[in-house]
């Protein structure tokens, strides 16, 4: 059985709790409209099926796609 009254410190703590929460769902809506937006301007770019090697933030990365419009980013060490 659940108990009727909280005290102030278990409140507050509830509170603060819940405020992070909340912020976490932002952060999270935010970085997943990101991605999402991120991954349709890449597939506008990549045409069909191909294999390429790109250099972006200072490192190499291997792209694949497929006909589908599925791709793969992968970091490669060194060409």
């Amino acid at each position: 059985m659940a108990r009727a009254e909280l005290d102030i410190n278990e409140r507050i703590n509830i509170a603060v709790a819940v405020g992070g929460y909340l912020r976490a769902v932002d952060r999270f809506e935010m970085a997943s409209q990101a991605m999402n937006k991120a991954c349709s301007e890449l597939r506008s770019q990549i045409n069909g099926r191909t294999r390429f090697v790109v250099q972006a933030e200072h490192r190499h990365f291997l792209v694949s796609s497929d006909s589908d419009g599925n791709f793969d980013v992968e970091q490669i060490e060194s060409l």
